[in-house]
């Protein structure tokens, strides 16, 4: 919580937009952890709706609760640009490459990088790699959006979404009023936005919005057990998850080793994301 107060007071660097020079900075952490919380890892589980099983495999985006951590102490680092407030998930995709040994040490890096132009301000992104016995485990990109709200405003408009012939729907979930709220809990993402309609409304959002990390982990949740220690999965966010709501989860598959996802709204109507995995 203490970190998002810290985030409600920082502002953008003066002129970043207006510059005609990306923002030029080298930011990262590496940080030792002793061991993996396993009641966090139960707790993350029941969250996302992936089950206990006896190979005890863990779920492919759980590690990103540590990565969010230090996103966070990186955006607050006074050298980053930009108010934390009002940045947009754009996308995020995880690369496994080896099973998590809860027992053991880690280590975790994050560095930004890839400052862009973009038509709603300036994108960047950051790696995130997690190692064990020197070994890469694990390693997201998550993109991120800085919004220029001097340069752009009101709402944007798009055509209604249109399944293809061949999307097949996986499942379709009702999203509580409060998952925002019992994700956050847990990930320790307690972003306004998330938490109520009272306070997503202080933000300019008729209600409270599901985190986009949980929609992801959620749908990857359907497709459990063909889950292995190699496994990729790369998702853009589209549009928010209003809570409460209902989504549909369809999947394509053009090539053999490749799934396509989307995920849409109860009539279809709504794209909130789409991606691919590989197994």
């Amino acid at each position: 919580m203490l970190d998002f107060l810290k985030a409600g007071l920082k502002r953008n660097h003066a002129f970043v937009f207006d510059s005609a020079l990306l923002p030029n900075l080298d930011l990262n952490i590496r940080q030792k952890i002793n061991r993996v919380d396993e009641s966090k890892i139960k707790a993350y589980h029941k969250v996302v709706q992936w089950q206990e099983t006896q190979d005890s495999r863990i779920h492919p985006c759980f590690l990103h609760l540590y990565a969010f951590k230090q996103h966070m102490q990186l955006m607050l680092n006074k050298q980053f640009p930009f108010a934390l407030l009002g940045i947009v998930h754009l996308s995020n995709q995880i690369k496994t490459f080896t099973s998590l040994d809860c027992c053991n040490e880690l280590e975790i890096e994050s560095r930004v990088i890839g400052f862009e132009r973009h038509v709603k301000g300036i994108s960047f992104k950051i790696k995130t790699t997690f190692y064990q016995r020197q070994q890469i485990i694990w390693q997201s990109i998550s993109e991120l959006l800085a919004v220029n709200k001097s340069a752009f405003a009101g709402k944007s408009r798009s055509d209604p979404y249109q399944l293809d012939v061949d999307q097949q729907l996986v499942n379709k979930w009702h999203c509580e009023p409060g998952i925002g709220r019992r994700y956050g809990k847990v990930s320790g993402d307690l972003n306004p936005i998330h938490l109520s309609q009272t306070s997503a409304k202080l933000f300019g959002f008729k209600s409270a919005i599901a985190h986009g990390m949980w929609s992801k982990a959620r749908s990857v949740s359907e497709f459990q057990k063909h889950v292995s220690d190699d496994f990729f999965v790369d998702i853009r966010f589209l549009k928010p998850v209003f809570l409460p709501s209902k989504v549909c989860l369809w999947k394509s598959q053009n090539n053999p080793n490749e799934t396509q996802l989307v995920l849409t709204s109860d009539d279809n109507r709504i794209c909130h994301f789409s991606g691919q995995m590989r197994f």
